[in-house]
């Protein structure tokens, strides 16, 4: 019996290895047995979406195996992908010889045949570079190893070293970057290692987006300087192409990663021009033109436009419908709730909790729990319920300061003591304005911000805090977040 729900994740490529390698057949023949649609046999290999029971029992009738031995295979996949240490992994053809005469002894007896039939093939000449569709098979590797691991394993490979590999990499770190800063650092650096041992247009390709990717992971990480200077590098690159002027693969990607650091160095009428240029580059697709009205969506919140931002990404939402890729999904729903509670609909959010529950299950754990349970204690305060918003927000504050994310610490904070005046629990307030001292010393808290939450510490010690003061100094931390040269103005 597989290993679930770690295997699932190796279906495709398990299914791939059989099709392609075995059979030598290609995705629209499997469509044809199995009587599946060649998109949906694509969706697997790729590990965009996992073939259920039933899809499952009609690919493998359809391969000439049994469905014990396709997951088998599948759970063999996994073991020696996750196992192989420094001797590294295989691609393409050379996987299946890898998984086949490594892993015989592993197998269920009930699958020997298929081990056979692998071995068999193994004499069959491999492929000298893997294509890109054999390295989107590797996402689920990507995803699950971390990027030491992944190099000392892709360093004996050179038929990995292509741009296919160097994209999927830099995307994965993309992809980590809201849920871990370090990993998306360390995959970038990784792209990068790998572009740099690219040969030739495809080299210059690669490093100019390996510099991009680099750079947005060094912005995630608050290193904005170290993220000019790497996108610098992408820019002097794509000055100067080599020889043939190779053409730049999905261009809109780059114009997409530059606007979001222009974001957040508050260079907002340059982000949007770039998003403008990146939407009439970029193909019409759902994903992608939804991605780039969410990204317009951020800019267009801390431009102050918040109305603005809720129209953008009710667009973007229309755009992929309910079936879209998790993260994307989950970020378009959690941004508009977190909108809609800020302009006073906190009952239109909290109808949206529900789906953006299930989807945080799918996207991860870490900081995105901690900003879940955060838009759920705003969205219980916007609604009146005070006990279970200081419940929710007491628990947010502990969670960042455990994390020593203190400008986040300081808004909550900021939200939770609101609250407790509300109540009149002034001791209280007392009480979590001494905890916030480390907020006082913390670099990621900038000066003006500083300054405010200060000023609230001096009322809250003559006892002339009120919850509006409060609630001002919280919407101006949110405000400020990312212009530190914004003061915070004392009512008259």
């Amino acid at each position: 019996m597989t290993d679930r729900p770690e295997t699932e994740k190796f279906y495709g490529a398990a299914i791939l290895l059989l099709r392609w390698w075995v059979l030598g057949w290609t995705r629209e023949e499997l469509a044809e047995e199995s009587g599946l649609s060649a998109a949906s046999i694509y969706n697997y290999e790729k590990g965009k979406t996992v073939p259920g029971p039933e899809r499952r029992k009609k690919i493998a009738e359809a391969l000439g195996v049994s469905l014990a031995e396709l997951d088998g295979l599948a759970a063999a996949v996994r073991r020696r992908l996750l196992g192989l240490g420094d001797r590294g992994f295989a691609a393409s053809g050379r996987l299946a010889a890898e998984v086949a005469a490594a892993l015989a002894a592993d197998f269920h007896r009930a699958i020997f045949p298929l081990v056979e039939r692998l071995v068999a093939a193994e004499a069959a000449p491999p492929p000298q570079a893997a294509t890109e569709e054999e390295i989107g098979a590797l996402a689920p590797v990507v995803a699950d190893l971390g990027a030491p691991e992944l190099q000392s394993l892709v360093e004996k490979l050179p038929s990995l070293w292509r741009w296919a590999f160097v994209k999927l990499v830099g995307e994965e770190s993309a992809r980590a970057a809201s849920v871990d800063a370090g990993r998306a650092l360390e995959l970038a650096r990784f792209a990068l290692w790998i572009a740099e041992r690219v040969s030739g247009g495809e080299g210059w390709v690669s490093l100019v987006f390996a510099w991009a990717f680099l750079s947005n992971a060094q912005r995630v990480g608050s290193d904005l300087a170290g993220a000019e200077e790497a996108l610098a590098c992408s820019a002097r690159l794509q000055a100067d192409p080599p020889e043939g002027r190779p053409e730049l693969p999905e261009p809109w990607r780059l114009l997409d990663l530059e606007a979001s650091l222009r974001i957040d160095l508050r260079q907002l009428p340059e982000a949007l021009r770039l998003l403008d240029q990146a939407a009439e580059v970029a193909p019409r697709t759902g994903p992608i033109r939804a991605h780039l009205l969410c990204i317009r969506s951020i800019a267009l919140d801390r431009m102050g436009d918040l109305e603005g931002s809720i129209a953008v990404l009710r667009e973007a939402l229309a755009e992929i419908g309910h079936e879209a890729e998790s993260n994307l999904l989950c970020m378009l729903q959690f941004n508009l709730a977190d909108c809609l509670t800020s302009v006073g609909k906190a009952a239109e959010a909290a109808e949206m909790l529900p789906e953006l529950r299930r989807l945080q299950a799918q996207v991860g754990d870490g900081l995105n729990q901690i900003r879940m349970r955060w838009l759920e204690g705003k969205i219980d305060a916007g609604l009146g319920r005070l006990d279970r918003a200081i419940e929710a927000l007491s628990w947010v504050r502990a969670a960042f300061a455990k994390e020593d994310v203190r400008y986040d610490e300081a808004q909550a904070s900021m939200e939770l003591a609101g609250l407790y005046l509300k109540k009149g629990r002034t001791a209280d307030v007392k009480r979590l304005v001494l905890r916030m001292e480390p907020v006082f010393r913390a670099k990621g808290v900038h000066a003006e911000a500083k300054k405010a939450l200060a000023l609230f510490r001096r009322a809250v010690e003559m006892e002339t805090a009120t919850p509006e003061l409060a609630g001002r100094v919280a919407g101006y931390l949110r405000r400020a977040r990312y212009d530190p040269e914004l003061i915070f103005e004392e009512a008259a």
